[in-house]
């Protein structure tokens, strides 16, 4: 099964090829990666363009600048694979077993429209990484009780760069990211599990998020960030707060 991995790039030309690299070595070859080049003032964009030239699986979408969620649409709307994963450019894939792994799970839960799976912090000064709170060790796929199992769990990963989503899933259901708002992933992922039937979480330790970044397109947390939030708080307690 052809996986789309989703890159958007902006800023990250001190990171980009250990994103691209974490990918690109990965035991499971049978991937394409689409990076998104969101009009980056950096060399990122001349990066881009040496990858296309070593892997014929890599694909280069030079736009103008738009923000997170335009990327994400832009390189969702020319993915080819059955499954899609959206991956940060200033992060990274921890080892090169990972998609294989996972792979293994998505053949045995093709019923699932999405598969979440766990992220560490990873920390450069120090080159150390820190595990994120474990998922429900509980293997079913019935989303209400891993909604209940998530709440109960204190965490609630809302991140897109978490889960390998059935892409026909994601364009049937139209659930695209809301160009302009920040904070895009919460609404986003609510919606997500509002549509899905079935769904998984799964304690595979896969993505690294890199700290403290500043300039990349995932980095930025103006003040508007804040009304943001409190803009999709409100339209979540409206939409769900009867039910």
């Amino acid at each position: 099964m052809l996986v789309s991995f989703i890159i958007p790039v902006y800023n990250v030309e001190n990171y980009i090829s250990q994103c691209v690299e974490s990918i690109r070595r990965q035991t499971y070859k049978n991937v394409e990666i689409i990076l998104v080049d969101d009009g980056s003032p950096d060399a990122s964009p001349e990066i881009c363009d040496k990858f296309v030239e070593q892997d014929s699986r890599i694909k280069v979408l030079h736009k103008v600048n738009g923000g997170l969620s335009d990327a994400r649409n832009a390189g969702l709307h020319i993915a080819a694979g059955r499954y899609v994963v959206f991956i940060d450019g200033d992060d990274f894939w921890v080892d090169d077993k990972q998609l294989e792994l996972l792979m293994a799970v998505v053949k045995k839960n093709d019923n699932c429209d999405f598969i979440g799976f766990n992220c560490s912090y990873y920390y450069p000064q120090t080159d150390t990484y820190k595990r994120w709170v474990k998922y429900c060790d509980v293997d079913i796929d019935d989303k209400n009780i891993i909604i209940q199992n998530l709440v109960s769990s204190g965490t609630f990963p809302m991140s897109a760069c978490l889960k390998i989503i059935k892409r026909d899933f994601l364009i049937n259901n139209n659930l695209n990211f809301k160009v302009g708002q920040l904070s895009e992933d919460i609404p986003w992922f609510i919606n997500l599990l509002d549509r899905a039937k079935r769904c998984k979480f799964i304690n595979q330790y896969i993505y690294a998020y890199r700290q403290n970044v500043v300039g990349s397109i995932s980095g930025n947390f103006p003040v508007r960030h804040f009304d943001d939030i409190l803009d999709i708080i409100k339209k979540v307690s409206d939409k769900y707060g009867n039910d």
